[in-house]
């Protein structure tokens, strides 16, 4: 069990900085925020990885993966950002929260499919 959460943390610390890195591939800016697409892309990567995580793991290993999106995120902001990343750093890791919005709503999604299908194959 311990290995799953260890999985679900560096798979959401990964696929937090990825959410980050797509951005400049698609469009000239570097935030999410800044990025119509590039922010779509993003949430994309860590919705699809909550609600697997969600459909197919426990509680714990959901709220692991999440934390490690948020951790990601904000890690490969501070570490690759542009020279003035460094002084909005703790901005940041308020603002980071709401692109984390979208992957809540997916793991809530894929653990209230878990439930109900669950419930269908009792009845």
């Amino acid at each position: 069990m311990k290995h799953i959460k260890t999985l679900s943390f560096s798979v959401g610390i990964i696929l937090g900085a990825i959410s980050w890195l797509v951005v400049p591939l698609v469009a000239d800016e570097f935030e999410p925020f800044d990025s119509g697409i590039g922010f779509l892309i993003g949430q994309l990567i860590m919705s699809a990885g909550a609600f697997y995580f969600a459909f197919a793991k426990d509680t714990k290993s959901i709220l692991v993966y999440l934390l490690g999106i948020y951790l990601g995120q904000n890690i490969y902001a501070y570490a690759f950002g542009p020279p003035g990343t460094r002084s909005w750093a703790g901005l940041l890791l308020i603002t980071s929260i709401a692109l984390c919005v979208f992957p809540v709503i997916a793991a809530i999604s894929g653990k209230l499919i878990t439930i109900l299908s669950n419930r269908s194959q009792r009845e």
